[in-house]
């Protein structure tokens, strides 16, 4: 074998070897996706959680706001309010579709969020407010009584301008709420 043919012999064991080493084997691929799918387990519900946390302040701060608005449009008219749009003459309450609009008693979902906002009242001068998330729920299948859910409780109280506002399972935090 002369030196050329032992080169070109060699370059072609080079290049096979080479095709080898070009990639994964199945056994380092199988533990990268282990380790990703280790660290997405760890780190999703962290997200999740994260994401929940966030929409539930923005919607306490929405729900905090809407009392003082009562406040404006009672001291600007000198009448309690009965329609959204009687508050969105003070400061609009944002929906989706825009201002929310309507009876107060007709709950709106809030704008980018998850939320439904209902108002009731007032009872012995006093405004409630709850604000639960939206549910699809399989109308078959017994759920969660409402009582039970996590929601924001709110209350305004027309005479003496207090107000309040809690969050958590819905029968234990409206027991106490303190609009006196």
């Amino acid at each position: 074998m002369n030196k050329k043919q032992f080169r070109h012999q060699r370059e072609i064991k080079i290049n096979k070897l080479k095709a080898h080493h070009d990639g994964f084997t199945i056994s380092e691929l199988i533990v990268a996706t282990l380790i990703v799918g280790i660290l997405s387990s760890i780190a999703l519900p962290n997200y999740m959680s994260s994401m929940q946390r966030s929409e539930q302040s923005e919607v306490q701060s929405i729900i905090a706001s809407v009392p003082s608005i009562m406040g404006a449009y009672i001291d600007a008219t000198g009448e309690l309010p009965t329609q959204w749009d009687d508050l969105s003459s003070i400061a609009a309450v944002m929906t989706n579709n825009g201002p929310a609009t309507g009876e107060l008693s007709n709950p709106i979902i809030l704008q980018k969020s998850n939320y439904e906002l209902s108002i009731e009242g007032p009872t012995e001068s006093i405004y409630s407010l709850k604000a639960t998330p939206r549910i699809a729920r399989n109308t078959d299948e017994p759920g969660e009584p409402d009582e039970k859910r996590f929601a924001i409780y709110s209350c305004f109280n027309v005479s003496n301008g207090a107000s309040d506002l809690k969050s958590g399972n819905g029968i234990e935090i409206k027991a106490t709420l303190n609009c006196g």
